[in-house]
């Protein structure tokens, strides 16, 4: 078994004192949590139960490590490589499939605010350092996982022969990808069953409607017309109607960084599908050669191309840490509650920007089995005292000064800090990528590998 490391370093999102939310949400929220809130704390203790009895190391490996075939980091890797080098229609969809379940999964979550499996007594298993941050219903893995299952399954019995070897070998990959998914967020304690069912729900709506009007949706892309530029406001109005959380729920950058997304792709796979070259460099792949040659400009094409993408990304947000805060400190922006304001802070210009994109939690993959498992706190400690200091010192540890009035409602309540610029600048960085990944991108493969594919 995995050795248990306890923490008191956090409070489990959604364990407050349950007036607080009454008193907090508006009325329909406060009701609709309390009918579900006795659901998920009646499964703890069968969960805790289940663990005790059919944990094993190797199981614990599996459904570690097959938990990330369900999360941002697995998408954000591969939904590029499908686009680039697979079939851009279907790279279109299961990217569009994945932004819609970690938009009104975040939503959902945020509006209801129930809390996941108490640990203890039960045993969180995770990568993610940040687990307890997040609201349990419903689950997004689970969303995510039979959503893009079902379309792919979909895919596959649409495309292939019912008693051909590709279309069974399809069908029972789906299947053992959305069972591990699934299973191994309950085996993991990370959700309770009234969560998985909640996600798997919502997974088959956003699948039924996905594929149910798949060819209105194609033609969004082939058409002449200019409606797919109406799905920038579109998308923009949905980043603006996400309810706030009582605490420090991370639902909604994620929401936002995917909006974001669907904003760069659906005006740049409209430019592609009328442009000769991009179309010519989607469906003329080097994966059509055979030998050395064609493993090697499909490297080159994916370090290339993921290049592209990590240097825009800190490139551009490095412009926006330099250009949006005296715009938001001129006209007084306003920012959402867990924010720091820029009139509290005097530059972000020495802010640290890694690469890898801010939805990717990589670090964790690094843990020890160890670290991996996790024990919190059953009942809430109020350490937001403790955790503003904490932040405060980080900030000055990182060289920046931070005004000490600053209220305590705008210091975030986890590090790294989040500042007022955050949302916009994760738009305009994530709209950019999605537009590379499905316009520029795709020119500069033909412009460099044409002739060789």
């Amino acid at each position: 078994m995995a050795k248990t490391s306890k923490s008191i370093d956090s409070v489990d999102a959604g364990t407050l004192d349950g007036k607080l939310y009454d008193r907090a949400l508006d009325p329909l929220r406060a009701k609709m949590r309390r009918a579900l809130l006795p659901l998920v704390r009646a499964e703890t203790p069968v969960l805790a139960a289940i663990q005790k009895r059919i944990r094993t190391p190797w199981w614990d490996a599996y459904f570690l490590w097959t938990a990330n075939l369900g999360t941002h980091t697995f998408f954000m890797i591969f939904l590029p490589i499908i686009i680039w080098f697979a079939n851009a229609e279907l790279g279109r969809g299961v990217a569009c499939l994945t932004a819609a379940g970690v938009f009104w999964s975040g939503f959902i979550k945020d509006f209801m605010c129930l809390p996941r499996p108490l640990s203890p007594p039960v045993h969180r298993l995770s990568m993610s350092s940040s687990v307890a941050l997040e609201y349990g219903f419903p689950s997004t893995h689970a969303t995510n996982s039979v959503s893009v299952g079902l379309y792919l399954f979909a895919v596959s019995c649409d495309t292939f022969a019912p008693e051909s070897t590709a279309r069974m070998v399809c069908v029972a990959s789906c299947a053992v990808y959305v069972a591990s998914v699934v299973l191994g967020r309950l085996y993991c304690g990370m959700h309770s069953l009234t969560d998985v069912v909640g996600g798997t729900i919502l997974a088959y709506a956003l699948y039924w409607t996905q594929w149910t009007f798949r060819a209105e949706f194609d033609s969004l892309f082939t058409d002449d017309g200019y409606w797919v530029f109406l799905t920038i406001p579109l998308f923009l109005s949905l980043v603006g109607i996400h309810p706030d959380p009582l605490e420090r729920c991370p639902c909604f950058e994620d929401s936002v960084c995917f909006m974001g997304v669907l904003i760069g792709l659906f005006p740049g796979s409209w430019l592609c599908q009328h442009t000769d070259i991009c179309v010519m460099s989607l469906t003329s792949t080097a994966t059509q050669q055979t030998g050395l040659k064609a493993g090697l400009i499909v490297l080159l094409k994916m370090v290339l191309g993921v290049s592209v993408l990590f240097v825009w990304r800190m490139a551009c947000k490095k412009a926006c840490y330099v250009i949006l805060p005296p715009i938001y400190r001129a006209f007084n922006l306003p920012h959402r509650k867990f924010e720091i304001g820029a009139r509290y802070y005097k530059s972000l210009k020495s802010e640290s920007i890694h690469p890898i994109p801010s939805v990717l939690d990589l670090r964790g993959l690094t843990s020890s089995m160890a670290e991996s498992d996790h024990v919190g706190m059953q009942s809430p400690i109020d350490l937001h005292e403790r955790r503003v200091a904490e932040a405060k010192q980080c900030h000055n540890r990182k060289g920046r000064e931070l005004d000490e009035k600053v209220p305590e409602e705008d210091i975030s309540d986890d590090e790294p800090l989040r500042y007022d610029i955050d949302i916009v600048t994760k738009l305009i960085v994530y709209a950019g990528i999605g537009f590379l990944a499905v316009y520029p991108v795709p020119l500069l493969f033909q412009l460099l590998f044409g002739a060789s594919s």
